[in-house]
């Protein structure tokens, strides 16, 4: 290694720990800003563009392939410029001047693709979209790590261990501002508030790298000018002003008398005269005063037409603005409601109508303010309390699974969940998007799983085809037995006042030409071919991504069906042969020794992000959605990277040969990924036993460390073994950082909506235990001593 001396401060060698202490808080606030800038952008773009895994997706993966080409390309002029520290400050105010101008941006990104709130927009908009807004603050912030590390060499000894404390340093500043972003930013500050607070923090960080570094660089004058623009900027009044003038960008065109964020995502309400409609994450999701009559008074009075006297009934998620609403009409004892997010009955509540006070002031009304998968869990365990008789109606009103979080709702392991809680005579609602013409491919596949899900729990299945198909479940055989003359007269005997709603309506909508029509459509065997949706194969998921890529992208319907076709091994064999045949020729000729280590660490990013997204996925689908807990497992992966890369890093100067020690991680990343899907099956089966249940919160805490802890302790190892022989640091540090990023990107994408909904979690997990696979092979190939 060389030995650098300090010869950038005139002051000499008394400027070096300042320095270096001033640089160290500068890392952590690039991985600070990183996290909390991500996070932010990435809401603020959801509440535009759907956020379904795929749209997810596509915006983290420019984020990360952003950040790839800046460290890997741009990361490279960090050997050629003189100034290593005043470079990496200057990237710091070029981050700060960035954020507020793509904020905006982000808030006008409607404008850009030519959509207008509310409507649907397809994947080829939504990836020029956000890749044109997140181009300057990625690619910033990636030449950053490159910057950092030349800048942070030239104070060290030891160039290897300079970039795995700068690697540390950043991860420590990732889990700072994941925990600050989600328990202190998002509850108490709005976006702008937000974005000045980076931006003064990195202007100051600039400011004191330049005091230490060159007193007589002209950006002494200048920064500090900036850090007090910003900060006067986010004290005064006006700031407020530009945060509600720049959200009104976002809904050009409507009348936006509300909108504010919670940890859950963002709520807005627009007015047209009376008529309030309530958006979430920029989806409609209720009005009032006048609802959608037809789905309230359909979902509520078509499957209690199968129950003769209800008394009790749950809605999960969905209720107010018209549900509650029509429930309110029977004779009920109970009504319990669970929503998710305070925020959104909050916000019905600033905007009182006669409907929506009439629902949430019914004394038999109790509304808990949780996850529906973890409610109706903690009922099944005594935990929450539940009618000892059992509901006889379940309403489980929310979109079709097009995220994995809406997916859990229409799997086995749930629909097992809620038949435990039903009366015998007890009936379970869910919808599917329907038709009454032309049934699409994706159409029918969607409705067929959720015909064969239901059917593995429930004796008793029946469709109420329509433009939205209610799917009806019950363990009574009422659902069949019951004429369709009976029903009606059952209607009519009930006397409730409905505005669609009439005898004949519901001749129509349980007909026996249209249910015969249905049937015919989906196959001619009832159900099709489409697989059962379960937690640990969520393939619902991709179903619903497949109808709503119809919807807005039908042009790549093709890849869908491609990719629906997609087995372990028809992407295991590519994977082992392009492996063996890199190995070939590596050995027969020796060329292409110097790909086999950033191959390593691109695959360790992509099995990190595997890893990440898989655990807090088998952790939702037993707990709920509760998102501290998403937190803290993304702080367990972090915490475990740090602590991974702090122990290599001080470790590095002890080390002989890195190859032996790099065999050992690729073999221990295997192994983690061949025991990985046992002990999640193993979780999954005794789930039921209360000691289990409690303890798999701290298991899956582990696993999750774990994965980051392996991850963590490769970076650094693989930067002193690509090192050797090279001049150029931050060019080295650059191009592994963004193989690690490429990984990340591709994991993503190709986890989340190819590789868990087709293959399952656990032929995932054993794909990357092949992927890991064929990379320790390749490390086998390297050089004994190297």
């Amino acid at each position: 290694m060389r030995v650098t001396v300090w010869r950038t401060s005139p002051r000499g060698q008394i400027g070096v720990p300042r320095l270096k202490r001033i640089l160290s808080f500068g890392f952590l606030l690039m991985g600070f800003s990183f996290t909390v800038t991500q996070g932010l952008l990435i809401r603020e773009l959801l509440v535009a563009f759907f956020g379904n895994e795929l749209s997810i997706g596509l915006i983290l993966g420019n984020w990360l392939i952003l950040e790839a080409v800046g460290s890997g390309l741009l990361g490279r002029l960090a050997d050629r410029w003189r100034g290593k520290a005043p470079s990496f400050a200057a990237l710091q105010v070029l981050f700060a001047l960035f954020l507020p101008l793509c904020l905006y941006a982000a808030y006008t990104s409607r404008s850009i693709v030519g959509a207008i709130p509310g409507e649907g927009v397809g994947l080829i908009p939504i990836f020029y979209s956000s890749f044109l807004i997140l181009t300057p603050l990625a690619l910033v912030d990636g030449a950053m790590f490159a910057f950092g590390c030349r800048a942070y060499s030239h104070l060290t000894s030891d160039e290897a261990s300079s970039i795995g404390w700068v690697y540390v340093y950043e991860a420590l500043g990732a889990i700072a501002g994941g925990i600050v972003f989600t328990y202190l930013f998002i509850p108490f500050l709005y976006s702008l508030q937000i974005v000045l607070i980076l931006s003064g923090l990195n202007l100051l960080s600039a400011a004191l790298v330049l005091a230490s570094s060159d007193s007589s660089n002209p950006g002494l004058i200048v920064v500090p000018v900036l850090l007090t623009a910003s900060l006067g900027f986010l004290l005064s009044p006006q700031a407020e002003e530009v945060q509600r003038w720049a959200t009104r960008q976002q809904w050009t065109g409507y009348n936006l008398v509300y909108s504010e964020n919670s940890v859950y995502g963002n709520v807005a309400v627009v007015q047209r005269e009376a008529q309030y409609t309530f958006y979430a994450d920029g989806i409609p999701i209720l009005t009032a005063p006048v609802p959608d009559v037809a789905l309230s008074e359909e979902i509520v009075h078509l499957p209690l037409l199968f129950i003769p006297q209800p008394r009790r009934a749950l809605v999960l998620s969905g209720g107010v603005g018209g549900v509650l609403h029509e429930l309110a009409k029977y004779p009920l004892k109970q009504i319990d409601y669970a929503e998710l997010d305070p925020l959104l009955i909050k916000a019905v509540l600033r905007f009182p109508t006669p409907l929506t006070l009439s629902e949430l002031s019914d004394p038999r009304l109790t509304v808990e303010y949780v996850d529906g998968q973890l409610l109706v869990r903690r009922k099944e365990w005594g935990i929450a309390p539940h009618p000892k008789e059992g509901y006889d109606l379940v309403i489980v009103n929310l979109p079709y699974p097009s995220t994995l979080q809406l997916n859990r709702f229409y799997t086995v392991e749930f629909f097992q969940i809620v038949r435990g809680l039903l009366a015998k005579e007890g009936v379970l609602v869910i919808g599917c998007p329907g038709t009454l013409t032309y049934m699409s491919d994706e159409l029918r596949d969607l409705n067929t799983m959720a015909y064969h899900t239901l059917q593995q729990t429930f004796s008793y299945v029946r469709p109420i085809p329509g433009d939205v198909t209610l799917w009806l479940a019950s363990p009574s055989d009422e659902l069949s037995t019951v004429p369709l003359g009976a029903l009606v007269e059952r209607w009519e005997g009930r006397g409730l006042e409905t505005q669609l709603l009439t005898a004949s309506h519901i001749r129509l909508r349980l007909g026996q030409r249209r249910l015969d029509w249905f049937w015919t459509s989906l196959g001619e065997e009832k159900g099709g071919k489409a697989l059962v949706n379960r937690d640990l194969h969520p393939v619902g998921l991709f179903y619903g991504l497949s109808y709503w890529n119809a919807l807005f992208s039908p042009h790549l319907a093709r890849v869908f069906a491609f990719t629906g076709r997609l087995n372990l091994w028809s992407l295991s064999l590519p994977i082992i042969g392009c492996g063996l045949l890199f190995l070939t020729v590596v050995k027969l000729t020796a060329k292409g020794k110097g790909a086999i280590v950033p191959m390593a660490i691109a695959t360790t990013g992509f099995t990190g992000m595997t890893a990440d997204l898989i655990i807090i996925f088998a952790f939702q689908t037993l707990y709920g959605y509760v998102y501290h807990w998403i937190g803290l497992l993304i702080t367990a992966f972090m915490a475990g990277l740090s602590l991974g890369g702090l122990l290599m890093t001080r470790r590095l100067a002890g080390i002989g040969s890195e190859r032996p020690i790099l065999l050992k991680l690729e073999l221990a990343i295997v192994l983690y990924w061949a025991l990985l899907p046992m002990a999640l099956s193993n979780l999954y089966s005794r789930i039921t036993y209360p000691l289990v249940f409690t303890s798999t919160q701290g298991i899956l805490l582990f696993l999750n460390a774990l994965a980051g802890f392996l991850v963590g302790s490769q970076f650094p190892l693989a930067n002193r073994m690509w090192l050797k022989g090279r001049e150029a640091l931050g060019g080295t540090a650059g191009v592994l950082y963004a193989c690690d990023l490429v990984g990340a990107f591709l994991g993503s994408i190709v986890v989340s909506v190819v590789l868990m909904p087709v293959l399952g979690i656990l032929e995932t997990c054993l794909l990357a235990a092949i992927l890991k696979l064929g990379s320790l092979l390749l490390v086998v190939a390297l050089p004994p001593r190297s």
